[in-house]
Parts: structure tokens; C-alpha cells; sequence
């Protein structure tokens, strides 16, 4: 969400959600509710349209993400972790020439983990690490190669844990300050400001 907003703020962007509906950590994020269309639940806050699944697809494939009325739609795919190795999978993938932001917690586990999800996808990655800024030596060490070259080069973003967003969850209430602000760094990493002639 944090970085759907802040990709948000200089354009309109999609957040496309495609956990199952009753495991949706979207359901009560948009401020207006826009109705659905049998697979998606469309809903809007500020410039951010958010989509999720109305249903799990009974063949078990997933729906191509929603189509918009702009040519280059901006997309955030909120993929989860159950979904991550089909969405990356072919055919028809939906990250195929996207940037992919990998979320993480500065844990052991969760590093390792990351780093096998980065020697998986090939592409370009930036890494949203939430909890704390400065990762205890043990998590530091735990970091294969992928990993700590991203945090070499500035695409390791800390994402602070709020705790008012632990405890309800996202709403349609704004983000908390610093949660936003990690949004916005985040997507200054993915879509960099152009250059002015």
C-alpha cells in the first residue's frame, strides 16, 4: 500500500491485489467501495484505484490483472507469498518486464528466504525490509549475495512497523508518516523522477 501511494502521488496507479478474498489484507483499505464485476472488487483512495479478487478462480489459474483506461497503466501487484512463484512462472506472466519489489522482515529466516526469491527472479529488485533501520549482525551476516549487494546500492528500503497498523490493519485512514514515507522511497527507487531538457 505504502508504495502504491507513493507511486501514486504524482500519477494515477492500480494496486492489483491477488491473495484470496478472505485472506485480503485490502478488504477495508479504499476509502470509496466502487462495486464489482464478478472476478475483481474495484475501490478508490485518492489517486490509487484498488482491485481484488471478488473470488479464488475455480481452476486455480489467475485472471490477467483488471484493464485501465491509460495506455501504460502503473501497477502494483500485491502478489503474497502463496502466489509469488506463479505470478514469476510462464506462461503469461505478470511480472514479466516489471520491477519487483520484494517485502521482508530483518529477521534470519526472512533474509535467507529473500535471497532465494532473488536468485530466482532475474530482473532488476528493490527490497521493502520492515522493522528496524539497522539490522542486528546476525541478520547482516545472514545475507547471501543478491541481498547485500541490493543494500549496497541503496535498494534496500527499511519500512518502520507501526504499531496502530498491527493491531487494525490497513483502513481507509492514511498511512502513518514514516510507513508513507518508506512508500515514497520506495517509489522513487522503481520510477525515478525524468530528467527536465
Amino acid at each position: 500500500m505504502a508504495l502504491a501511494e507513493g507511486l501514486a502521488e504524482t500519477r494515477r496507479a492500480q494496486l492489483v491485489d491477488y491473495a484470496d478474498p478472505v485472506r485480503s489484507g485490502l478488504a477495508a483499505a479504499p476509502a470509496i467501495e466502487m462495486g464489482g464485476d464478478g472476478v475483481w472488487r474495484r475501490g478508490r483512495r485518492g489517486r490509487l484505484d484498488i482491485v481484488r479478487l471478488t473470488r479464488h478462480p475455480a481452476d486455480g489459474g489467475l485472471p490477467p490483472p483488471p484493464e485501465t483506461d491509460d495506455a501504460e497503466p502503473l501497477r502494483v501487484v500485491d502478489a503474497g507469498w502463496s502466489l509469488t512463484c506463479a505470478l514469476l512462472d510462464p506462461p503469461g506472466s505478470v511480472v514479466r518486464g516489471a520491477r519487483v519489489v520484494v517485502v521482508t522482515r530483518a529477521t534470519v529466516s526472512a533474509v535467507r528466504q529473500t535471497e532465494r526469491m532473488l536468485a530466482a527472479f532475474d530482473g532488476e529488485a528493490a527490497v521493502a525490509a520492515v522493522g528496524p533501520a539497522r539490522w542486528p549482525r546476525l541478520v547482516e551476516a545472514s545475507c547471501g549475495p543478491r541481498l547485500g549487494e541490493l543494500r549496497s546500492r541503496g535498494q534496500v528500503v527499511p519500512v518502520p512497523i507501526d504499531r496502530r497498523l498491527q493491531i487494525a490493519g490497513l483502513t481507509g485512514d492514511r498511512l502513518p508518516k514514516p510507513v508513507a514515507a518508506a512508500g515514497r522511497s520506495l517509489a522513487a527507487l522503481l520510477a525515478p523522477a525524468r530528467e527536465t531538457p
